[in-house]
């Protein structure tokens, strides 16, 4: 299958990516905003409707300078889409943010959730209250 790689060719930067991506989430009413490209993740943060949320996205140590703009450009997309589905009322803040929304440990809902999931999925059944109430082991 021959995967097209969406803004490979970007001429927007990372930090310009960035800015954009903070603006759309200012004017969304977010607060306390921060992203950060590191070497091998990109981050962002903020609060929106009283949820503190983090985007953490992997970035491969080998990743060329136009590969880190493309990511940055589809993280752009997903914010934005997000915004506007929340805006438009398709959708609600929790339901568009739930899994980067962050518990008060620091891990997410994914990251909480995703292991029991697995497990639901594994044994067919869903999971008992006892083993959502403790958590990813």
């Amino acid at each position: 299958m021959n995967r097209r790689v969406y803004a490979k060719d970007t001429k927007v930067s990372a930090v310009q990516s960035r800015g954009q991506i903070e603006a759309i989430l200012r004017k969304a009413g977010a607060s306390r905003i921060a992203t950060m490209d590191e070497p091998l993740e990109a981050i962002g943060m903020f609060m929106l409707a009283g949820r503190l949320i983090r985007l953490r996205i992997e970035i491969p140590g080998d990743a060329s300078e136009q590969k880190r703009w493309a990511i940055w450009r589809a993280i752009h997309l997903v914010v934005k889409a997000k915004i506007e589905a929340v805006a438009q009322g398709i959708t609600t803040v929790e339901q568009e943010w739930l899994a980067h929304v962050v518990l008060p440990d620091g891990s997410t809902v994914g990251d909480w959730v995703e292991p029991q999931l697995q497990v639901a999925y594994d044994k067919g059944q869903m999971p008992t209250d006892t083993l959502m109430l403790e958590g990813p082991r």
